[in-house]
């Protein structure tokens, strides 16, 4: 598989971005910010901006190489290298919203105190979006709904992205109107996100492979 620019220019156009808003805020922080937050919003730790930056522009370079060629040494290639392309648009989701949280990470750092309620509208954005395309993932080891039961089985991977992807959608969309509802974001995480994951990736995996494993309806793992 070859590197095209034209495939990857909205990431290396993200990360170009997030380089000119970072040189922006170095100009206007100053030299110690905060680097932590507690769950009240207040700091509790802090790092010199330089260090703060860094850290962001490395991250987000970081996350585009991994995404990008990790797919490349799945056991499943041979089967989903023709829905690369799938796996190139999370890695766009993704690399955006990396982004978009260094930017929130910065602004808090700016004005002292962490913008929960734009992360939390920001996580249910995220959530929306990538429940949409779940059910489109073909089954690998590195993006999506990974359990021993998604992994094992075609049929149960297929059917837990469905089933998690509608969640996902619904998780996101009531998160969003909780944060706007001035519900803390750690609530929110707590009330809507843990549990939505916990079912879709544990619970119904689980019972639906013990289902057509009685059933008889399992094939062998295969890669």
């Amino acid at each position: 598989m070859k590197w095209h620019f034209k495939r990857d220019l909205f990431p290396i156009a993200m990360i170009i971005a997030f380089l000119f808003v970072s040189w922006y805020f170095y100009g206007i922080l100053p030299d110690t910010v905060p680097s932590h937050f507690n769950s009240k919003g207040m700091p509790d730790g802090y790092s010199s901006k330089t260090t703060v930056i860094a850290i962001g522009i490395g991250a987000s370079i970081g996350l585009y190489l991994l995404l990008t060629f990790i797919p490349m040494i799945d056991p499943f290639w041979k089967k989903i290298e023709k829905k690369y392309n799938i796996f190139l648009l999370f890695r766009d989701i993704l690399i955006a919203f990396i982004v978009f949280i260094l930017v929130i990470d910065f602004i808090s750092a700016k004005e002292g105190f962490f913008r929960s309620d734009l992360m939390g509208i920001g996580f249910g954005v995220l959530f929306i979006i990538i429940g949409n395309y779940l059910p489109k993932l073909p089954r690998n080891f590195f993006f999506g709904i990974r359990s021993p039961w998604t992994l094992a089985s075609e049929e149960v991977w297929h059917k837990t992205h469905r089933i998690g992807g509608t969640l996902f959608v619904i998780g996101g969309a009531i998160m969003i109107i909780l944060i706007l509802l001035k519900v803390e974001l750690f609530i929110t995480i707590i009330s809507v996100l843990v549990p939505i994951s916990i079912y879709s990736g544990l619970i119904y995996p689980y019972f639906l492979y013990k289902k057509l494993e009685k059933e008889g309806k399992l094939k062998k793992p295969e890669l």
